[in-house]
């Protein structure tokens, strides 16, 4: 009943042949939107408190189906409401330099029956490159398969093989049925004659505690099964400093990491699957000055508050209340990025976080050449 009362409330939206050869927008669109990046970019290499954003980071609901005991949810709770199309068309609109929108959050998506529609229009319309995550709670009908075919980068959330760790770490979530969405989109790109890097090219994202540390080999055994199909595992840490009041019973303990990463590292190595982070796992990064999402990537709550990555609380204005730009560019986001240039990040999770780190800094993607490490591009 829910269902259908959440399929009643969009109203459908044209499901049109679907390029899977990365449709390109109009030339004049193209030309326009690589003048901008170029300003970002260049404001970027400069260090100057002035930016200008080319990636844009959507939560689609205030809305989540699960309660992950790691989950920053159990501290911030999101502004309530739900993120419209009519919105995020109004908003781009005021953007003309996003390239591409990374739908994500602390929420699940395919909570906002909205998302699908959302997700058909950037790509067919707008021609933005698109990246999406979901924890896998959500059947995937037709419809969001349909969706998917848009999305340039789909990540599910997959920490264990293990069905009872699973359900606590994910708050009650249930792996069998996770998997099951997982294969129904593998199917649905099969029957369509897609490979697996056509979109939606799949990765899976592991977050690792002491309660999966040990499981990770078995994760790693159970997704060879889908090496032919999944793009790679990323593997990232729940001990940091963002994730503080979570240390026990979740924090990974140096002595068990010292005593089983040269082992996940050889496994890693031979594995069939791309494998990302036991590098830099338990690393601290320090280039936190770098980090181009303080200059690249505006992230958006449903009421259009706007903020830096995952700092929820640090609202530094509403992209539907004043002009984006002039958001983006408020006194908050310049002492923000001001901060990011000292010795003392405005964050602790700058500490620890990737993309504080060097070779995070080109689109996204680790490059630093490491036998067991991939490159994977984002889009944001």
């Amino acid at each position: 009943m829910v269902e259908a009362q959440n399929q009643n409330a969009c109203p459908d939206y044209p499901k049109g042949k679907v390029s899977h050869g990365k449709p390109r927008p109009p030339l004049t669109v193209r030309i326009s939107r690589k003048i901008r990046q170029v300003q970002g970019n260049r404001l970027y290499h400069k260090h100057s408190l002035e930016a200008v954003p080319t990636q844009l980071g959507l939560c689609m609901s205030n809305l989540c189906n699960l309660k992950c005991v790691y989950c920053m949810r159990e501290k911030f709770k999101p502004p309530q409401g739900m993120m419209k199309l009519e919105q995020v068309k109004s908003l781009l609109k005021k953007m003309p330099y996003i390239n591409g929108v990374c739908i994500m959050g602390l929420c699940e998506p395919f909570l906002n029956p909205e998302t699908s529609n959302v997700c058909r229009w950037l790509k067919d319309e707008g021609k933005y490159s698109i990246s999406i995550t979901t924890n896998g709670m959500v059947d995937l009908d037709e419809d969001k398969l349909d969706a998917l075919l848009r999305a340039d980068d789909m990540v599910f959330s997959i920490d264990t093989c293990a069905p009872e760790t699973f359900k606590y770490l994910r708050g009650g979530a249930d792996l069998k049925r996770v998997i099951s969405n997982m294969e129904r989109l593998i199917r649905y790109k099969k029957d369509r004659g897609l490979k697996k890097m056509d979109n939606p090219p799949i990765h899976i994202n592991a977050v690792v505690t002491s309660k999966n540390f040990h499981q990770i080999p078995d994760l790693i055994k159970m997704l060879e099964a889908y090496a032919d199909d999944l793009n790679y595992l990323m593997v990232d840490p729940v001990t940091r400093p963002d994730y503080q009041d979570f240390e026990e019973p979740l924090m990974l303990h140096r002595e068990e990491f010292d005593k089983h990463i040269e082992e996940y590292r050889r496994l890693a190595k031979k594995s069939p699957m791309k494998i990302v982070g036991f590098d830099y796992m338990l690393k601290e990064s320090r280039n936190w000055k770098d980090c181009h999402l303080t200059w690249d990537g505006m992230f958006i709550e449903p009421n259009g508050d706007a903020y830096f990555c995952y700092n929820y609380e640090y609202v530094i204005g509403n992209v539907f209340k004043d002009d984006p730009l002039k958001v983006w560019n408020s006194d908050k986001a310049k002492e923000f990025r001001k901060q990011l240039l000292t010795e003392n990040p405005p964050l602790k999770q700058c500490q620890c976080c990737d993309f504080a780190r060097r070779g995070w800094q080109v689109k996204g993607a680790y490059t630093r050449d490491q036998q067991d490490v991939g490159a994977p591009t984002q889009a944001t």
